[in-house]
């Protein structure tokens, strides 16, 4: 199911560590060639150690996804290097904690463009590409928090909620032309994001981090957090054979957790 995949070009944001990591590592070992896009050079450095075990070539970038030039800057050094991109995953870290009143124009405007502009961005720039070629695959990472927005996560709710709406209005555009374009919203995964937030969790209520995490784990019905790898597994599925008829769906994969349906 996965043959399909051999020989394409990925690029993937936020992709030296976590989910991003992940799927990246996964797309490498069924033979992609994986753009790795990420702000810190010592992560990305970790990464391509690891990566470089594959037998599949790939590329690094540094830069922040916040910057208005970087999606041009990758997809010129990506397509001189192997003249076309088929896949690109959205991916960056989420917001920190926080209510609405807790929040300032700067905390909107950093939330905005990094986890919506810089999907909208990177999009508009590589889908023309993926139009030429008649084939492309969009998926971008989010949270749960686009179809259950949570009042402690306001800044992550809303702009998760205004991706899923894009997705879905540029998958019908971009359908025709064989791209299909979908989001991933993971629930808790064990990755340095979740240990921040539950960092920022101890410190507001005043609670030990473990007691949080014990709870946290409690009410999700599979009694347990998801690992970076089972998120990379659902995007797999979306970029093989297999969900190639799968397009402007926002996939929950959360261990039960979100109540609606």
């Amino acid at each position: 199911m996965y043959d399909n995949l051999k020989g394409k070009v990925a690029v993937v944001t936020g992709g030296s560590k976590g989910i991003g990591f992940a799927i990246a590592n996964l797309l490498s070992k069924h033979g992609v060639i994986v753009v790795l896009v990420s702000r810190n050079k010592q992560n990305l450095q970790h990464a391509a150690s690891m990566l470089s075990e594959n037998v599949v070539e790939f590329d690094i970038i540094n830069g922040d996804v916040a910057n208005l030039e970087l999606p041009e800057i990758v997809v010129k050094r990506t397509l001189k290097k192997y003249g076309k991109i088929d896949i690109l995953i959205n991916n960056a870290s989420g917001p920190p904690l926080g209510n609405f009143m807790d929040q300032n124009e700067s905390d909107w405007k950093s939330a905005i463009d990094t986890n919506l502009l810089s999907a909208i961005r990177f999009s508009s720039v590589i889908a023309p590409i993926m139009k030429e070629n008649s084939w492309g695959r969009i998926i971008s990472v989010t949270s749960t928090l686009a179809k259950e927005p949570s009042p402690n996560m306001v800044l992550s709710s809303t702009v998760r909620a205004g991706l899923s709406a894009f997705t879905k209005a540029i998958s019908t555009e971009l359908a025709e032309f064989n791209i299909t374009v979908n989001n991933i919203c993971p629930g808790g995964v064990l990755t340095d994001r979740l240990k921040d937030l539950i960092e920022q969790r101890s410190e507001i209520e005043g609670k030990e981090s473990k007691e949080l995490i014990r709870d946290s784990q409690q009410n999700i019905p599979m009694k347990r957090f998801a690992t970076p790898d089972e998120i990379a597994q659902a995007a797999l599925f979306l970029l093989s054979d297999g969900g190639s008829y799968v397009t402007g769906v926002s996939l929950v994969v959360d261990g039960g957790l979100t109540k609606s349906f």
